[in-house]
């Protein structure tokens, strides 16, 4: 259910981190998004976007690497350790927590 385009950058971040990117959160159903406290029309509910963590990697770290890939969408979400990722067709858009 996740959009090829997003499947490409996981796979490029997993080739350069040379070890595991554990989708924690990707493709949502509209009522599990809700359940959640997602936003009505966050981009998991289409298959854009994954929240991500990598073992023994720093988030900050973490971060370079996905603003090298280039994911048009980065959330940076330190409290939980996770990263969110996506592929969103509009411009690129940065926040934190």
């Amino acid at each position: 259910m996740l959009h090829p385009k997003l499947l490409v950058k996981l796979i490029e971040l997993r080739k350069i981190l040379e070890r595991p990117v554990y989708i924690t959160s990707g493709y949502r159903c509209f009522e599990y998004n809700q359940k959640v406290g997602g936003i009505a029309n966050s981009y998991h509910c289409i298959g854009l976007a994954a929240d991500i963590k990598v073992n023994n990697i720093n988030l900050t770290e973490l971060l370079g690497y996905a603003e090298e890939i280039d994911f048009n969408g980065i959330g940076f979400y330190e409290k939980k350790n996770f990263l969110h990722l996506d592929v969103r067709p509009t411009k690129r858009t940065r926040w934190r927590e």
